[in-house]
C-alpha cells in the first residue's frame, strides 16, 4: 500500500508546452516609410530586430533612421561590379569629374585589351618586369588607358588614361651595345588618376629585335617588325584621337659630333649632361628638349623656355642654363592672358662636351631660345592665342638673321659667353676688399693700373709732340 502510494505521487501530471514565438509590434502608419527605408538598407533578419526595437523604444526611431540613410548612401556608392544596376550606368558614357579646374576620368570598369606585351623593362614608376596593356572600354572605344599589369597576380599596379598624357617620346638608349628605345611618357601638368593620384611619369625599354610576344589586336605583325614599330603604331593610334603622335630625335634638329664608341658609324641624338650630382642625357626634340632618364625626368616644351644660356665656358667643356616658366596649363593659359605670368626657374646641366657646342647653339637659335623677347611669341602658340603656323616654319627673330637675338655684334654665342664671364670676373675684382697682404686679384690690378699709367704716358707724350 506503502508502495501504491509512492507511485502515485511520484508520477508528474504531463502538460503540453506552449510554442514561444516573436511577436513584432504593430507599426503606425506614419512609420510605413522609414520601414521600408530600413528594410531597404539592411538584410531582413536585421531590418526585423531594429523595427522591433523601434516599437519597444520609439525614442530610438531618429537614429535608426540615420543609420539607414547612411547604410543607403554607402551602398549606391560601392555597387557591386555584377548587380544590374552597374551595368545600366556602364552603357552610358562615363562622367568625369573636375576638382580646382583638373579633369578627372573615371576608371575603366569594363576594358577590352587592344595590345598587349609582357615582361617588357619598366624603370618608371618602378623598377621591375610588368605586362604593358593597351585598353579600352567596351561600351565606349574613346576611352583608353594604358596599364602596367603584374603578371603574376594580373592586378593592375598603374594606369594612365590617355587624355591625361602630354607628351610621349621614344627614344634611343645610349650607350649600349644592343639597339635598345625608351619610350617616355609624360603626363599633363596637374594630371590625376581617377583615385584622385596624382598621375606620374612612364619609362620602359624595349629592344630592336621581332616583335615576337607582342599581341596587337587591329594590326599584323610582319618579318620586319619589332617591339619598338609595332609598339610605336599602336601608342600613335591610341594618341590620334587627342592630336598627338609619338615623337622621335630628328636629325635635322641635333645629331652628336661625337664618335659612339659602341656603334661606330651611327648617329648618336643625345648630349651627355649632369643635372647636380647625377649622369644623365639632353635631347634636343622638334617640340623642346628632354631631359632622363633619371627619375625625376624633365620636358622643356618651346613654350615654357623663356631663354638658353651658357655658363662656365671651359676649353673642354660648358654648362647650358634653361630658363623656364611652369608647364601651360589651362590655368596657365588664363592667367597669361590676363597678363599674369608664372615666376620663371633656373636648370643647370653641366659637363657637356665642347665637341657638341655647334650643334646645340644651332638648334637654339633655329628656335630662338637664346632671345627672351621670343618668349611670348612661343607661349602664344601654345595657349593657341595667335594662328600656329605650318610645322617645319618658323616665325619671328627666329626667321630673320638666323635668331641672333638683334644684338647684331657679330659674335657667336660661345664668344658673347666668354665676354660675359670675363666681365662677371672683373666685376668681382672691382668688389675685392683688400684684406692684408698681397692676393692675386691685387697683383693682377697692379698690372692693369701699370699698362694703363704706361697708355697714359704715351697718350701724354703724343700730346706734347703734337
Amino acid at each position: 500500500m506503502q508502495d501504491l502510494c509512492f507511485h502515485t505521487t511520484a508520477l508528474p501530471t504531463t502538460k503540453k508546452k506552449k510554442q514561444c514565438t516573436l511577436k513584432i509590434p504593430r507599426i503606425s502608419g506614419d512609420m510605413t516609410g522609414n520601414t521600408l527605408a530600413i528594410e531597404a538598407a539592411f538584410p531582413p533578419e536585421i531590418a526585423t530586430r531594429i523595427i522591433h526595437a523601434i516599437g519597444r523604444y520609439p525614442d530610438l526611431q531618429p537614429l535608426f533612421q540615420d543609420i539607414a540613410r547612411h547604410a543607403s548612401a554607402t551602398k549606391s556608392i560601392s555597387i557591386p561590379a555584377n548587380s544590374k544596376k552597374r551595368k545600366l550606368e556602364d552603357s552610358v558614357p562615363a562622367p568625369s569629374a573636375h576638382t580646382n579646374g583638373i579633369h578627372v576620368p573615371v576608371g575603366i570598369s569594363n576594358p577590352t585589351v587592344a595590345y598587349e606585351c609582357k615582361d617588357v623593362s619598366f624603370q618608371v614608376p618602378a623598377r621591375k618586369k610588368l605586362k604593358l596593356q593597351l585598353v579600352a572600354d567596351a561600351n565606349d572605344k574613346t576611352r583608353q588607358e594604358i596599364r602596367l599589369q603584374n603578371q603574376q597576380s594580373k592586378a593592375v599596379d598603374y594606369s594612365l588614361p590617355v587624355e591625361q598624357i602630354d607628351q610621349v617620346f621614344c627614344l634611343p638608349v645610349p650607350e649600349k651595345q644592343q639597339r635598345q628605345w625608351n619610350f617616355v611618357i609624360f603626363p599633363k601638368p596637374g594630371a590625376t588618376t581617377a583615385n584622385g593620384v596624382p598621375c606620374e611619369q612612364v619609362v620602359f625599354t624595349m629592344s630592336e629585335v621581332a616583335a615576337t610576344g607582342a599581341t596587337p589586336s587591329g594590326q599584323n605583325i610582319t618579318a620586319q617588325d619589332t617591339f619598338i614599330t609595332v609598339t610605336e603604331r599602336e601608342l600613335n593610334a591610341l594618341l590620334q584621337p587627342q592630336g598627338k603622335h609619338v615623337v622621335t630625335p630628328n636629325a635635322a634638329e641635333f645629331v652628336s659630333s661625337i664618335p659612339q664608341p659602341h656603334r661606330k658609324g651611327e648617329k648618336a641624338y643625345h648630349v651627355k649632361a649632369h643635372r647636380g650630382s647625377k649622369d644623365g642625357y639632353l635631347f634636343l626634340l622638334p617640340n623642346g628638349i628632354v631631359s632622363g632618364f633619371r627619375k625625376p625626368l624633365a620636358f622643356f616644351p618651346f613654350a615654357t623656355i623663356e631663354a638658353i644660356s651658357y655658363t662656365s665656358v671651359l676649353q673642354r667643356t660648358f654648362n647650358l642654363v634653361i630658363t623656364s616658366r611652369e608647364p601651360p596649363t589651362a590655368a596657365a593659359a588664363a592667367a597669361a592672358q590676363e597678363g599674369n605670368e608664372s615666376e620663371t626657374k633656373d636648370v643647370e646641366f653641366s659637363m657637356i662636351d665642347q665637341a657638341d657646342f655647334a650643334g646645340i647653339d644651332g638648334y637654339v637659335k633655329r628656335h630662338g631660345l637664346n632671345d627672351a623677347s621670343m618668349a611670348g611669341e612661343r607661349r602664344a602658340k601654345a595657349y593657341n592665342v595667335n594662328k600656329v603656323r605650318k610645322e617645319g616654319s618658323v616665325s619671328g627673330a627666329a626667321e630673320v638673321g638666323g635668331g641672333v637675338g638683334g644684338e647684331g655684334d657679330g659674335l657667336t654665342e660661345l664668344q658673347r659667353a666668354e665676354l660675359q664671364l670675363q666681365d662677371a670676373e672683373d666685376e668681382e675684382e672691382e668688389d675685392y676688399v683688400e684684406s692684408g697682404g698681397e692676393s692675386d686679384g691685387e697683383g693682377e690690378e697692379d698690372s692693369e693700373g701699370e699698362d694703363a699709367e704706361e697708355g697714359g704716358g704715351d697718350e701724354m707724350e703724343e700730346d706734347e709732340d703734337e
